[in-house]
């Protein structure tokens, strides 16, 4: 425990009197994530109480089966229809749980969408696409947990992960696609500590294969300790290595099995560069029903270099050398509440997010924080500044939801690196200081989805909505706008992100 005390005393320094997180469930009754109520590292597998479609219940084992769907059409400059269709299976025996959830998805998307998915190969949340006339992509998610006891908790499984209270999420979050994991869980008095050992894979530029793929593995730590009622801090860490290095495979690195080190010491006793960072998450509920929350990402940083950035802001002076690449983090403000005005059902949240240039990549690219070339993190990857908005409505079975994204990004032109593509080295950055949020070719986008929903069948979370979407990028010169009227019945099994 020493050595946790000093990564405690260390991050709370770094992020100017952090303090927390209290879980929430996530309620996953209504598509696109517009409750906005996350859990850090919640369940990979959202489990309920209510039957199946199909219900076997023995003395011992109950086992609930029931449809997986996503039907879409959408009236837009062309039509679209998309179509996903597969199945999602509980198991509870006594201290063990499974899951298994299935979906193959074929269809169009609109045209952002579609150079999105062409650009990376890949659908979030769904994993490499093919298809040329229509999309095709398949979501796969399992698990298998065993609650040892009241402290400590095992699951091995392939999904996503969460660490956070607001819609995004800067440590952790579920925008990329499903990968193997192992977690481990202990729980007492009012703290929760969370290991988890992840494998993913490395595809930027490379064609073929599965077995050219380039294999990397993850080692992440995150401390939840509840101080009060009304706060509570999270802090974290994480190191990513690759698996074939030098010439020869490194594999799963034993020395990060350790449950309580403090990884960047183990990092220089090994003599390798790995890709080492660190975070904190703050919840605070100063009253009822209102709740502000923080995070706050350490990638790389020079205190030196902090302090120019800082004078630079205080006093404009071009004297003054600051904006150093590796001055490399992200930073979150939210506020989100629940039964606004004292009226049932109505919520809303606000939430600001700045990362800077070259956050989350690597020297070595293949070490970066990504998994199928999305980020682990954020959908903008880095250097962008987003401010995110939700107002919903709900009362029985029905929902009223508002969503509006704005954001500025800065991207790179071929041959350059400004600090916005992950899968680039950072040896290959444009320049050395005055690097600055937006850099490159700047991008702004508005984003705006307004639906109302229905809860048709509450055992499956099969819901069908109403909706409109608009969506404006200026880049450069150019200006897309994008607008979509949608017709949506989905079983709500898990969140997928095209709103950026």
């Amino acid at each position: 425990m020493q050595t946790w005390l000093k990564v405690s005393f260390i991050l709370l320094g770094l992020s100017a009197n952090v303090s927390a997180q209290e879980s929430l469930q996530h309620n996953l009754l209504f598509p696109e994530n517009q409750n906005f109520s996350h859990t850090a590292f919640r369940p990979a597998f959202v489990k309920t109480d209510e039957k199946g479609l199909f219900n076997i219940i023995g003395n011992k084992v109950e086992i609930n089966i029931n449809p997986a769907f996503d039907l879409l059409y959408g009236s837009s400059s062309e039509n679209i229809s998309r179509l996903g269709y597969g199945a999602d299976l509980q198991l509870k025996h006594k201290k063990w749980d499974a899951g298994f959830t299935y979906m193959h998805s074929r269809g169009e998307y609109l045209e952002y969408q579609t150079d999105f998915i062409r650009e990376n190969r890949v659908v979030p949340a769904m994993g490499v696409s093919s298809g040329k006339d229509k999309i095709q992509a398949n979501y796969m998610n399992a698990f298998v947990n065993f609650k040892a006891s009241n402290i400590f908790s095992f699951e091995l499984g392939y999904g996503r992960q969460f660490i956070g209270e607001g819609y995004r999420s800067l440590l952790r979050s579920d925008f990329g696609n499903a990968s193997p994991y192992l977690k481990i869980q202990t729980s007492f008095w009012n703290i929760q500590y969370t290991n988890l050992f992840a494998i993913h894979e490395n595809i930027y530029n490379i064609e073929g294969e599965k077995e050219f793929y380039q294999r990397k593995f993850s080692a992440t730590h995150f401390l939840d300790w509840k101080i009060a009622r009304w706060i509570s801090i999270g802090l974290f860490e994480t190191v990513i290595w690759q698996n074939n290095q030098g010439g020869y495979n490194r594999g799963f690195d034993v020395n990060y099995l350790n449950p309580v080190i403090f990884y960047r010491p183990v990092e220089f006793s090994t003599g390798s560069a790995d890709n080492v960072m660190i975070g904190a998450n703050l919840k605070l509920k100063p009253i009822k029903n209102h709740t502000l929350y923080f995070q706050l990402l350490f990638d790389e940083f020079l205190l030196d270099e902090l302090k120019a950035d800082f004078n630079q802001w205080r006093n404009p002076d071009q004297d003054i050398r600051s904006g150093w690449w590796a001055n490399k983090y992200g930073i979150q403000l939210g506020w989100k509440a629940n039964n606004i005005f004292k009226i049932n059902g109505l919520s809303a949240l606000a939430e600001f997010n700045i990362v800077r240039p070259y956050t989350y990549a690597h020297t070595n690219p293949s070490q970066s924080y990504s998994h199928y070339n999305l980020s682990l993190a954020h959908p903008l990857e880095a250097n962008f500044h987003e401010f995110v908005s939700l107002l919903s409505y709900q009362k029985k079975h029905w929902r009223m939801a508002v969503r509006y994204n704005q954001s500025l990004s800065g991207n790179s032109p071929l041959g350059t690196n400004y600090g916005d593509n992950l899968q680039l080295s950072n040896t290959s950055r444009t320049k050395e200081y005055e690097n600055f949020i937006g850099q490159g070719v700047e991008r702004r986008v508005n984003y705006l989805d307004a639906n109302i929903s229905y809860l048709i069948v509450p055992n499956w979370k099969a819901a069908l909505s109403l909706g409109y979407l608009w969506r404006e990028e200026r880049l450069q010169s150019r200006t897309q706008n994008e607008r979509m009227l949608y017709l949506r019945f989905r079983t709500n099994l898990f969140n997928q992100y095209f709103d950026f």
